[in-house]
């Protein structure tokens, strides 16, 4: 079980399209592991018991598509399976919300990109949802690899209950979780590093782009 499979539930733009391809090619390099997208699920597997109209939209019931969907298709060389819907999610009746939803003994989690872009992605604020979904993405995959919430830096584990917390903090692992993932992924730190730079390069993302530089 070495590969991390992405599953696109919904009704998907271009750029939510391309959103989603980009966060793959992120998890890959950041976890140096395989990172693939299985076919696209359409909203019509989730039955009328777990959706519900809050504030004029719709919300799906999180655990519903980790206990009905994602446990059930887990592939069999999988190490993650990570759902990514465009529906917003619920948790349950008296939350209005939550960004996203995870199994770690499962291995299976699933994120919303509703809330990444107010409902709306378009060009001026998709590299704003871009890193919010490599950022959440990262945290809950690490934390399937053993990895808890962060107290030692700004760190992409450290946790989080807004999106003011996760804008706040960074992309990267600090120096002791990036040792803690390393332990459980053997893989080359330079050719990583290297391959991250590259990839913040190439999709403007300056701030994590100075920081990489750094190391």
């Amino acid at each position: 079980k070495n590969i991390i499979y992405l599953q696109p539930i919904g009704e998907f733009s271009n750029l939510q399209k391309n959103e989603i391809k980009l966060t793959q090619e992120y998890l890959k390099i950041y976890f140096q592991l395989e990172t693939k997208i299985l076919p696209t699920l359409s909203n019509s597997i989730f039955p009328k018991s777990v959706r519900r109209i809050k504030d004029e939209h719709e919300q799906i019931l999180a655990g519903y598509v980790l206990d009905s969907i994602l446990i059930k298709r887990k592939p069999k060389d999988a190490v993650v399976l990570m759902g990514i819907t465009e529906k917003d999610l619920f948790p349950r009746p008296e939350w209005n919300y939550v960004f996203g939803l995870a199994s770690y003994e499962d291995g299976v989690g699933v994120t919303s990109i509703y809330r990444f872009s107010n409902g709306s992605l378009t060009e001026s604020n998709f590299n704003k949802s871009l890193i919010r979904l490599m950022k959440i993405g990262s945290h809950e995959i690490g934390h399937m690899f053993g990895i808890s919430h962060c107290l030692n830096a700004n760190c992409v584990m450290n946790g989080t209950n807004s999106l003011t917390e996760t804008d706040y903090h960074l992309a990267r692992a600090c120096s002791l979780c990036q040792i803690k993932l390393n332990s459980s992924i053997h893989y080359n730190n330079k050719k990583r590093l290297l391959e991250l730079k590259n990839f913040f390069e190439n999709q403007h993302l300056n701030t994590e782009l100075t920081l990489a530089n750094q190391d």
